[in-house]
Order: C-alpha cells, then sequence, then structure tokens
C-alpha cells in the first residue's frame, strides 16, 4: 500500500532529506489536504470547476500534490491525519481489464463498470496503448532521454510500464506515483501513472477526449522519465514550505507542446503567466497554483533559442548535481554550453523577458537589437499567446516622476521574475527651467536650415512644443534607475534590463538596447533627441542561479526618474571632425564566427551646436560610406556603399553622428574570399551623390580561415 511504500522510504532515507525538522498544523493541513483532493478523498468538490486562482480551468496534475504527502509523511501528526479521515491508498487493483502496447512497453489498466469506466472500454485502451508506445517512441529514441526504471511491483512487476485508468473528477487529467524511492539508486525512483478515464469531463475536450489522453501521457510518462533522472528536483525539502516542483511541471508541460504542436492544451494556461510578469519563474504555491503550468514559456524560449536538447541537457545535469535544488544552476551551465559560452542564465532570463513582451497585439512589432542590428523574433507562435496587461506595464505620461517601488507598495519583481515600465508621449515631456532651447517657427523651414532660430533660455515649463515650433533642446532626456537599498541583501548577479525605444514617425519599428546594472547600484541613460520617440518600454529582470533569494525579494527598493536637464556630456558632442574610426575585428579568424562579417565604425562630425553636420535626421540628403577593397596585388574584391539613412543606430549614436557598415566577406560575385592580406580604402561623402569629402582612411584586414 502506499503509506506502507512511504515509511519503507522514510527508512531508507532518514537523516538524508527529512532532517528531523517539524512543519507547522498549518502546513500540515495544506499538504494532507491536496493530497486528499488529488486522491478524491476530499478537499475541493470533484465536480467543481471553480478553484482558487484557477476559475474554470482544470488543475491538470496531481504528481506535485503526491511527492509532497510521500516526500513529508514522517512529519505529519497520526492524530491529524487520523482525525482528517486520510485513507491508505494502493495500485487501483481492482481494474480487471488490461491491454498490452504493440511494443510491448505498456500495461493499460481499466475497467467498463461503474464510476471508474474508461469511456470507450477495449478500444478507447488499445489506442491508449498505442499513444503510450508513441511517446515513448518520441522521448527516449527521438529526444534521448532514458528509460524509467522499471517498478518490479506485483501484480504489476514485470517488464511492461502500468497505466491505470480512473475517475479523477474535473480537476485532473493525471498523475504520476512513486512505488519505490531510492530505487535502484539514491536519486531514482519507480513510478505507474494514473490517467482520467472520462477526460470529456475536462474543459475544452467534451469532443476530443483522445486529445486530452494525448497531452496527459506525454505530461505524466515525462514525470516517469524525470523520477529516473532526479525524482528529488526540488526546492524546500527541509524547510516550512511547500516544495516547489516548478521545472518539473513547466518541462513535462513544454513535452506535451514538442510531441503535439497542434493541441496546444497549454494556451489556456498562459494567462496564469502573462497576467503576474513580476511573479518568479520559481513560484510554486501548492496544488491550485498554476502558474508553473503557464511558465512553460521559459522552456519554450530555451528550446526555440538553442534547440531542444538542451531541456534534456538540464535534467540530465540536475542528475548528475547533489541532492537537492539544481535546476538554476544547471540551466546556467546548459546555456553556457548552448551558446558557446556568449549567454548565461542572467542574459538569457533577459532575453526571454523581452520575448515575453512581443506577444499578442506585440508579436508583429519590427524589433531589432540596438548593438548588432540583428532581429528579435520571439516566439513562434507568439500572436497565439496573451500581452501582458496594460497595467503590469505602469505606463506613464508627459510629466517627471520619481517611481518607487518596495515592499509595501507591492511593485517590486520577484527574483526571477520581470518588472515593466514605460514613458510615453515623450515628445511631448516636459522641459524643465533653466533648459537651453533653440526655437525656430515652422513655417520658416526646418532646424538648422531656417532662417529666424532663436536661442533662448527658458524659466517656466514648456509643453508641447513639437505641435506648433521646431525645437532642438541642447540637452539630454534623462533617466535615472536606483536599486541602492542597504536593508535587504545584493544578488550575486547583475540585473538585465532592455529598453525599447518606439519611433514617433514609425510606430512598428523599435529598437532595443541592453544593459546589466550591478545590484545595489545605479544606472543613468541620457537620451538625445527624445521627440521622435512615441515611447520608451523598460524591461527590468533581477535574476539569479542562488535558488534561495526566492524569498528575500519582495526585495530591492527600485528609484525610477525621468526629466529634461542640462547635461555636462554635451560639450563632448560639439566641433567632431569627421573620421572613419575603426574597423573590427582585425584579424577576422572566420571559423570562429557563425556569421564572419568586418565592421566599419564612422564619424560624420558635429557643429558647434552639436549637430551631425551631415546624416543627421534632419536631412533629407544623407551622408554616403564608400569602401573599396582590394588584394595586396592591387586587384579590386568588391566596393561598399552605405548611405546613412540604411543604418540602424542606437539612440546615442544618432546624436554623435556616429554609424556604421559591414562586409561579409564576399567579393563583388557573392562567392566568399580567400584567406590573406585585403587593403581597405574608406571614404565618407557629406551626400548620397558624393558630395564634399569629409574624410578618407587606409587599412588592412587579415582574414584567417
Amino acid at each position: 500500500m502506499r503509506i506502507l511504500l512511504t515509511v519503507l522510504f522514510i527508512i531508507l532515507l532518514a537523516g538524508q532529506i527529512s532532517g528531523g525538522e517539524t512543519l507547522s498544523r498549518e502546513m500540515q493541513v495544506e499538504i494532507i489536504g491536496d493530497y486528499m483532493l488529488v486522491t478524491g478523498q476530499g478537499g475541493l468538490d470533484m465536480t467543481a470547476t471553480s478553484h482558487d486562482d484557477a476559475d474554470s480551468h482544470p488543475l491538470k496534475c496531481g504528481t506535485p500534490a503526491i511527492l509532497n504527502f510521500v516526500t513529508n509523511y514522517d512529519k505529519l501528526d497520526p492524530d491529524l491525519l487520523k482525525s482528517l479521515g486520510v485513507q491508505e491508498i494502493s495500485r487501483p487493483t481492482f481494474l480487471t481489464d488490461s491491454v498490452d502496447s504493440p511494443q510491448g512497453l505498456f500495461r493499460v489498466h481499466y475497467t467498463t463498470t461503474g464510476l471508474d469506466a474508461l469511456l470507450g472500454g477495449a478500444d478507447t485502451a488499445r489506442k491508449i496503448a498505442d499513444i503510450m508506445d508513441s511517446v515513448y517512441a518520441y522521448l527516449i529514441d527521438t529526444l534521448g532521454y532514458p528509460p524509467p526504471p522499471l517498478d518490479g511491483y506485483e501484480p504489476g512487476g514485470d517488464e511492461k510500464y502500468d497505466i491505470y485508468m480512473r475517475y479523477l473528477g474535473t480537476l485532473f487529467y493525471g498523475q504520476t506515483w512513486t512505488d519505490s524511492i531510492g530505487y535502484p539508486t539514491f536519486k531514482q525512483a519507480t513510478s505507474y501513472i494514473e490517467m482520467n478515464s472520462n477526460p470529456t469531463n475536462l474543459a475544452n475536450y467534451a469532443n476530443r477526449p483522445l486529445d486530452a489522453i494525448r497531452v496527459t501521457a506525454a505530461h505524466e510518462f515525462f514525470h516517469a522519465v524525470q523520477f529516473g533522472i532526479d525524482w528529488g528536483e526540488t526546492e524546500d525539502f527541509n524547510s516550512e514550505t511547500l516544495q516547489r516542483r516548478y521545472w518539473m511541471e513547466m518541462s513535462s508541460t513544454w513535452v506535451e507542446e514538442e510531441i503535439y504542436d497542434d493541441i496546444n492544451d497549454y494556451y489556456s494556461y498562459l494567462d496564469f503567466f502573462f497576467n503576474v510578469p513580476g511573479a518568479s519563474l520559481q513560484r510554486f504555491t501548492g496544488g491550485t497554483d498554476l502558474h508553473p503550468y503557464a511558465s512553460v514559456v521559459y522552456p519554450i524560449y530555451l528550446s526555440e533559442k538553442y534547440g531542444r536538447d538542451i531541456i534534456r541537457d538540464i535534467w540530465l545535469m540536475c542528475g548528475s548535481m547533489g541532492f537537492g535544488p539544481s535546476f538554476l544552476k544547471a540551466a546556467d551551465s546548459a546555456i553556457l554550453m548552448a551558446s558557446d559560452r556568449t549567454q548565461n542564465w542572467v542574459s538569457a532570463f533577459s532575453e526571454f523577458a523581452l520575448w515575453n513582451y512581443l506577444t499578442d497585439e506585440r508579436s508583429d512589432l519590427a524589433i531589432k537589437n540596438g548593438s548588432d542590428n540583428s532581429p528579435v523574433t520571439g516566439y513562434s507562435e507568439k500572436e497565439e499567446y496573451p500581452a501582458i496587461p496594460f497595467d503590469k506595464l505602469h505606463t506613464y505620461f508627459k510629466y517627471p516622476v520619481f517611481l518607487q517601488t518596495n515592499a509595501n507598495s507591492g511593485e517590486s519583481p520577484k527574483v526571477n521574475g520581470a518588472y515593466y515600465f514605460t514613458l510615453n508621449e515623450l515628445a511631448t515631456a516636459l522641459v524643465m527651467h533653466d533648459t537651453i532651447i533653440w526655437v525656430c517657427d515652422s513655417g520658416a523651414g526646418e532646424f538648422p536650415n531656417c532662417t529666424d532660430s532663436t536661442q533662448t533660455r527658458d524659466t517656466t515649463y514648456i509643453t508641447e512644443w513639437r505641435y506648433s515650433f521646431t525645437t532642438h533642446i541642447d540637452t539630454f532626456f534623462n533617466v535615472y534607475l536606483s536599486l541602492i537599498d542597504s536593508k535587504v541583501p545584493t544578488l550575486p548577479e547583475p540585473w538585465g534590463m532592455n529598453v525599447i525605444y518606439q519611433f514617433e514617425e514609425e510606430p512598428d519599428s523599435l529598437i532595443v538596447d541592453r544593459f546589466y546594472i550591478p545590484d545595489d547600484a545605479g544606472l543613468k541613460i541620457d537620451l538625445p533627441e527624445h521627440d521622435q520617440y512615441r515611447s520608451m518600454v523598460f524591461i527590468l529582470t533581477p535574476a539569479t542561479t542562488e535558488h534561495g533569494f526566492y524569498d528575500t525579494l519582495w526585495y530591492r527598493t527600485m528609484l525610477v526618474g525621468y526629466g529634461i536637464g542640462e547635461n555636462s556630456v554635451l560639450d563632448s558632442l560639439v566641433n567632431i571632425p569627421a573620421a572613419v574610426l575603426d574597423l573590427y575585428p582585425n584579424p577576422v579568424m572566420v571559423a570562429e564566427m557563425d556569421q564572419p562579417r568586418v565592421t566599419f565604425l564612422l564619424q560624420t562630425g558635429t557643429d558647434s551646436s552639436s549637430f551631425p553636420v551631415a546624416g543627421s535626421p534632419y536631412f533629407s540628403d544623407p551622408a554616403t560610406l564608400q569602401i573599396d577593397i582590394y588584394t595586396v596585388a592591387g586587384e579590386r574584391v568588391k566596393t561598399i556603399s552605405r548611405d546613412d539613412d540604411q543604418a540602424d543606430r542606437s539612440s546615442e549614436w544618432r546624436r554623435s553622428g556616429k554609424w556604421s557598415a559591414e562586409w561579409d566577406l564576399k567579393n563583388e560575385s557573392g562567392a566568399d574570399i580567400a584567406a590573406g592580406v585585403y587593403l581597405v580604402y574608406a571614404r565618407l561623402f557629406s551626400k548620397a551623390k558624393r558630395g564634399a569629402l569629409l574624410a578618407e582612411d587606409h587599412s588592412k584586414v587579415l582574414v584567417i580561415r
């Protein structure tokens, strides 16, 4: 019986994981209540469709509640168990009929009478056996996971994995039971699966019960595989909180999508992630919390970014690490390997939060990285995902504001969560007093070519100038972010921050820059020409691989302010000479690069008022770069001509007149060039049709293949 097996587990592992701690009566009642609900002994009404935090949504999987009960059994008060009427649960041996799968891997147990009667009887049982073989083939043979250990249980104790079809009500698709924990090795456990014998009572499956069986088979059998790798992959094994098996649940939900891409059961859970962007990925508050299933978007992000094998790699690393919570560090190691050490947990989590912004109505935004002009694509099914709600974007309009978030405000993100805030209508942002402004009547031409431009020092507040005047503010739009708070411990890793700039004239075109801010520190962003932007979206991610910070981050007080004021940096932008600044990398190691190319960095130069002398957004005739590339023998290889308006630059480059162009290491015919030394002659002209020569330079570049 289940209780006897639990006692055996405690004897085998005493002192290794239980630690002798006691649980409060409140915690014991919660653990017992979840277990009774899963096993149909009470708790929530098994025929109900409304429950805590999950109105009309099934609770999906009973496995976490079962494991919580089993692993805490020695800490539960026997008198409390007796008073609540907890009954011993054994394998459902009353299911008298069975069918073996075609490959001989599974035995499906069922009955055709009573409450547990399998809808469709023997015919459905055979279809379920086929589905289980298919799931096994995909997980074990295609994806390369190790098969779960054999159970050795009588009468089911043979080489066939046991599937029991029982009525589980309207709340649960299925659940995976542990048989003998710590067998055949300490981190392994044998298991069997129970699935709902009447899935037509589950929401959305009245007319397609086999689809419910398919996603359940994928989800629960992956739990069986997990038990064969590391059954104890959880947090808070020895604490006065529920054990959080979020990685088990989110990755099992990922397998549903991986094997059965067209069913999309997880769609109905996604609101429980996107509606609470500040919640931690580590969140697992109990048997009715649907956040772990909605968090499937994280393994989806990982597999679409780095390939599906990364999920297996994380699980195998969890299995190779010591007993206890390993997921965060295992994921960090797997990301490092999959990205050739160019990304880690912190940088990947920052990008993950950006992907979560680009869903639903925001999914068609043409967004690019400001640093390398590469596109940010987001999820393959992002159009189907819900959008982060407007009220979770913490939007502010027009006026200078200092936003403070802390524990009392309830706004700060949890560790491994995200915080989004938006500054809107930047074109009409208030200009603080004592700011130097050039004002040009819009009827007289565009600045700086208009004839009646005047310089003023404002002593009031100026609003909405751009609707009646063309203005040039000789200062920067300042955004401050402070994380300083001496009352709480600092994270060992920096915060990630994405800044999305949405253009006023091209509302569907955005550029994103990424920063990393040391915890307990601050950042100041100077944004020139702020009126070219409709909005700025900031995405902050306090991510760490240290799981123990989960309970401490109500966490950092964030102080955010923005406004316009004079800035000494302006002096460095005056009268800058035009120049061909650099080319990089040099030498070019082709074998070490995914997309080998050489980047040329240019400076068009600025005038006494800090405007670029050519190539400014105020000029309709942009500057042009011409690069002629030759072999050392003098044979021309290629000519690159790049207009300034073709270059996507970060905002600070727009103000200073810097921009760039690239050579893809191909000749004029599009063929790859050979290894060797190449001569580069770069010239920068003031106009597209070769106006005045602003700058020229000669250089050599070494290509190594």
